[in-house]
C-alpha cells in the first residue's frame, strides 16, 4: 500500500506540475477583450457625435428635386442625316476651344431669336465619338454619313436628310445664320 501511496503522490505532483496554457492567460485575455470593448465604445460615441452635428450634407442638397433638363441640341456627327425634321442646320465645330465655343454659342443664340428660324443642332468635333469625321480636307459633296468629312467649323443645311447647303468658315457661317 505504501507503494501505491507513493505512486499516487508522484502522479499528483506530475499533474500539478503540468504547465497549462490557461494559467496566466486569463488575465491577458480579459485585458484584450476589455481594450477591444473600449475601442468599440469610443468609435460608437465618435460616430454618434459626428452624425449629430448640424453641418450635414442636407444644407448642400436641394431637397426639392428639379425637373431634368435634357438637351437635344448637341448630337453626334453620325446622326446628322437621321434628324426627324424636314429642314434643319447642323453646325460642326471644336467645342474644346472655349473662345470658339463661346463665339458659336452666341451665334446660335442670336440665330434662335429670329422668329422664323430652322432648328439648329451642334456637333462637338473634339469628341472621340466624332473623330472619324474629322479630316484635313472637307467633302463638300456629301450625300450620306459615311462620306462626311469635316476640316473646320462647318454649317450644313439639310432638307429631308439631304444636304442642301454646305458652308465653311466662321464668317460665312455667321453670315448664313444672320440671313435666317
Amino acid at each position: 500500500m505504501a507503494k501505491n501511496r507513493q505512486y499516487r503522490r508522484k502522479m499528483h505532483e506530475k499533474v500539478d506540475s503540468i504547465p497549462s496554457s490557461f494559467d496566466g492567460n486569463v488575465k491577458q485575455i480579459f485585458i484584450v477583450i476589455l481594450v477591444i470593448a473600449v475601442v468599440l465604445v469610443v468609435f460608437y460615441f465618435l460616430t454618434v457625435y459626428i452624425l449629430s452635428k448640424d453641418t450635414s450634407t442636407s444644407e448642400f442638397i436641394n431637397s426639392k428635386p428639379e425637373e431634368a433638363d435634357i438637351q437635344y441640341q448637341e448630337i453626334l456627327a453620325g446622326n446628322s442625316f437621321d434628324i426627324d425634321e424636314d429642314n434643319y442646320y447642323v453646325l460642326y465645330y471644336d467645342m474644346s476651344d472655349e473662345n470658339l465655343k463661346s463665339s458659336y454659342t452666341n451665334m446660335i443664340t442670336t440665330y434662335e431669336e429670329i422668329d422664323t428660324h430652322l432648328p439648329i443642332y451642334t456637333v462637338d468635333m473634339s469628341s472621340t465619338f466624332n473623330k472619324k469625321y474629322v479630316s484635313d480636307e472637307a467633302n463638300r459633296d456629301v450625300s450620306q454619313v459615311e462620306d462626311l468629312k469635316i476640316s473646320g467649323p462647318t454649317l450644313i443645311e439639310f432638307d429631308s436628310s439631304k444636304v442642301v447647303e454646305y458652308v465653311e468658315g466662321k464668317d460665312d457661317i455667321q453670315q448664313k445664320l444672320n440671313e435666317g
